[in-house]
């Protein structure tokens, strides 16, 4: 056989390889999570209507690093499309209808995403990543209407923090989106944020301490961030949740969700919540604005959404106002298929499977 054929035979034989590992990997994502999900497509009555509505799927998954690779790096481009016909095949087999993602590297990176999972899915993607080019982007099989980029730390809030570098932070590191999804009735308000990581950085984005005095104010400069950024989100819900409710309830279903980067009990997660509750089925004057960390009710063998050094730490959230939270019929942590990471990234790069687990949470009669 003459070279060129031979050199286009092998050419060939390694797309049609590439392209079975590409179906293996969505297939995979299916059939792992289709049969525990399957269930809940189904259709429900709901108690104040007399026609039946779908169950209504949640989903927060950060799915670390989707940058859509280089045209000229083919090893990136093959882990790339491996990736995204993973995600894929993971969120169409749960039934989501609505995923709030961290980490994605580009609008055209939510494209494919998009693209992936076929019609009638819709993105809102936020303007404003950090200095690394990640964001927050929803998708969702329903109509999608963005309602603001949440940005700015409020006055109301804690307007200016103190920066490693000497200077004042005065907005969010990664922007936050709020949207509004039309899945019938009043449809559903959801917002995502990335909060800061704990990830220390040091003066000139130094990783490590030249001195050790260095540590407690990189750890103490990341907590204020962190902090600074969950105020202006509580802010901001307050605003919103009271300018919309009825006779001292929700009058719109919200979410919150995405990564807090803090585990259900830290204050920065805490905060999210707004005023607490002695009891869910008695009405009180905090429920207008309440909401609800649905992580609480996970399995505890499931109560986690990353594993750092061998440890499960629940960082990926959804917290829902009480109109949500009575309708709440599941929740879980899809950690089947993640590993143990540690402080170094280098490793990751060739990742397909995400460092968190996406977290998921049912609804009925919406």
């Amino acid at each position: 056989m003459p070279a060129s054929r031979r050199h286009a035979s092998g050419r060939r034989a390694s797309l049609w390889c590439w392209r079975s590992r590409m179906s293996a990997w969505r297939r995979s994502g299916e059939r792992r999570f289709a049969g525990a999900y399957s269930a809940t497509r189904r259709l429900v009555a709901h108690p104040d209507a007399g026609s039946a509505v779908a169950d209504l799927i949640v989903m927060t998954w950060n799915v670390e690093n989707l940058f859509h690779p280089e045209d000229t790096d083919a090893s990136a481009a093959e882990t790339y499309a491996a990736k995204l016909a993973y995600l894929a095949g993971l969120i169409s087999g749960t039934g989501a209808d609505v995923v709030a993602l961290q980490e994605i590297g580009s609008p055209a990176a939510v494209e494919d995403l998009r693209s992936a999972l076929g019609a009638p899915w819709h993105a809102v993607v936020s303007s404003h990543p950090d200095g690394r080019g990640i964001r927050v982007a929803v998708l969702a099989r329903h109509a999608l209407a963005e309602e603001a980029q949440i940005v700015a730390l409020p006055q109301a809030g804690l307007p200016a923090v103190p920066d490693v570098d000497g200077g004042t932070l005065t907005h969010l590191g990664r922007g936050a989106v709020q949207v509004h999804v039309d899945c019938g009735g009043p449809g559903l308000r959801l917002l995502t944020a990335h909060l800061k990581s704990k990830l220390l950085t040091y003066p000139g984005g130094r990783r490590y301490p030249r001195i050790e005095d260095e540590r407690p104010r990189g750890a103490g400069y990341a907590l204020l961030r962190r902090t600074a950024e969950a105020v202006a989100l509580r802010v901001h819900l307050n605003d919103v949740l009271a300018a919309a409710a009825v006779d001292g309830q929700p009058g719109m279903p919200t979410i919150l969700c995405g990564d807090l980067n803090d585990g259900p009990d830290a204050v920065t997660t805490v905060v999210l919540e707004g005023p607490a509750d002695g009891d869910i089925n008695r009405p009180d004057n905090g429920d207008a604005v309440r909401l609800y960390n649905l992580g609480r009710c996970l399995p505890p063998a499931r109560a986690y959404s990353r594993i750092y050094q061998g440890h499960g730490e629940l960082i990926d959230h959804i917290l829902a106002t009480r109109d949500l939270q009575l309708r709440q019929v599941s929740i879980d942590s899809l950690v089947d298929d993640i590993t143990s990471i540690g402080a170094s990234t280098r490793s990751r790069e060739a990742a397909i499977v995400p460092d968190h687990a996406p977290v998921l949470a049912r609804f009925t009669g919406l």
